[in-house]
């Protein structure tokens, strides 16, 4: 079966078949769930252990542990995949999220709190990596550059909806993390009951774990977008909560900084995607660098709390950008059943990049204050551009 068959979500005359509509809605609520999940887990493990007064640059080792996670499960996604229908595996994430919300007020250890932070990483792993394979499987050619837009919109209004959460009830407490266990568990009706086309499942050498780095190696300058925003987005969402106490503001406005950041990335992952259409993703990927460097200087500079939701706004939607591009390259690579291997392997990427980013950004923070925290997100925003440019002529993929 291939991306292009009917099995796979092909457009029909009368637009997209109703089986493929079922697994996109899906798909989109299973990320949507995801990035709640990601947007409330990072201020809310970060914030508590500050007030555990653990420091900066231990608070940015701890943070790593979803890094790891991400890591160690995401060459298994395909393998997964393979074996249990893609339906029962996102509902086993989705219980596994909501549980381990609970959790988190079940304790005030700092140890349990980050063997609990690992096992959320690890659900919204497999949550996030094989909802968007099937999505990216469904998306029928035509329609693919739309509803990858809508996708990145339904993405980033998740973190939104997670840091206007964190906002409004605070992250101490049971309110934070009942509300996120009631997000999770309230999709599992959808998950299991919806009628939708299934999933390819990956066979052979395609749901083989190793198979993931062969492709990384096949087309790094593929990956490189998702290993800069995994390492931007881990650092800046776990670690914008401390940089807002060292510039004095209200805990609050970590949660709203969250929220304008997803903002950004609701309303300019359209337009980055017009760009895209016009003058071609390379063009746009060169483009969205500029604000996605720029950005993070200006936040450097700030005196007043709207200056940095203004621009986190614009900073955030480039950033993501990053992603949303280098996902339209990895969909028109690879077809059917190597979707879900390419796609964890984009994913790992990603999982390098949380890995690698917060203990150097929270050292930066502990050392150098604020300003140097923002420059050290300017330079890994440097990234994708760069390995572009250093690659042109020799790659004909972002």
């Amino acid at each position: 079966m291939t991306a292009g068959s009917p099995e796979a979500g092909a457009e029909t005359d009368g637009g997209l078949p109703p089986g493929t509509i079922g697994g996109i809605a899906i798909a989109l609520s299973a990320a949507l769930v995801a990035s709640v999940g990601f947007a409330m887990n990072a201020p809310l493990f970060a914030l508590r252990l500050d007030d555990a007064g653990v420091a900066e640059g231990e608070v940015g080792l701890f943070v790593t542990v979803a890094g790891v996670a991400a890591i160690l499960c995401t060459p298994l996604v395909p393998w997964l995949m393979g074996r249990v229908p893609v339906r029962l595996l996102l509902a086993g994430a989705l219980a596994s999220a909501g549980v381990l919300f609970i959790a988190y007020a079940a304790t005030g250890h700092v140890l349990v709190w980050t063997a609990i932070r690992f096992g959320f990483a690890a659900s919204l792993t497999v949550l996030f990596v094989a909802s968007e394979a099937w999505f990216l499987e469904l998306a029928p050619e035509k329609w693919r550059g739309r509803l990858l837009g809508l996708y990145a919109a339904v993405f980033a209004g998740g973190f939104g909806i997670g840091g206007l959460i964190l906002a409004a009830v605070g992250h101490q407490g049971m309110d934070a993390p009942l509300i996120g266990a009631a997000v999770c568990l309230a999709v599992l009706p959808l998950v299991l009951l919806v009628p939708a086309r299934a999933a390819t499942r990956p066979e052979g050498e395609a749901a083989r774990p190793g198979a993931l780095w062969q492709r990384l190696r096949l087309a790094p300058v593929l990956f490189v977008p998702a290993l800069a925003m995994g390492a931007i987005e881990t650092a800046a969402f776990n670690l914008f909560p401390l940089w807002v106490r060292r510039m004095e503001f209200e805990d609050s406005m970590a949660g709203l900084l969250i929220a304008a950041s997803a903002l950004g990335n609701v309303v300019l992952q359209g337009p980055i995607g017009m760009i895209a259409d016009r003058f071609g993703r390379t063009r746009a990927l060169l483009l969205v660098s500029v604000p996605a460097v720029v950005g993070p200087l200006v936040m450097a500079g700030v005196t007043a709390p709207w200056q940095a939701l203004a621009a986190a706004f614009v900073w955030s939607g480039c950033v993501t950008g990053f992603y949303t591009l280098g996902l339209m390259g990895l969909a028109e690579r690879f077809r059917g059943g190597e979707l879900p291997g390419a796609n964890a392997a984009y994913a790992a990427s990603y999982g390098l990049g949380q890995m690698a980013a917060p203990l150097a950004a929270g050292v930066a923070l502990q050392t150098g204050g604020p300003s140097v925290f923002m420059v050290l997100l300017a330079v890994m925003a440097l990234a994708p551009a760069t390995t572009l440019l250093l690659t042109r002529g020799r790659s004909r993929h972002l």
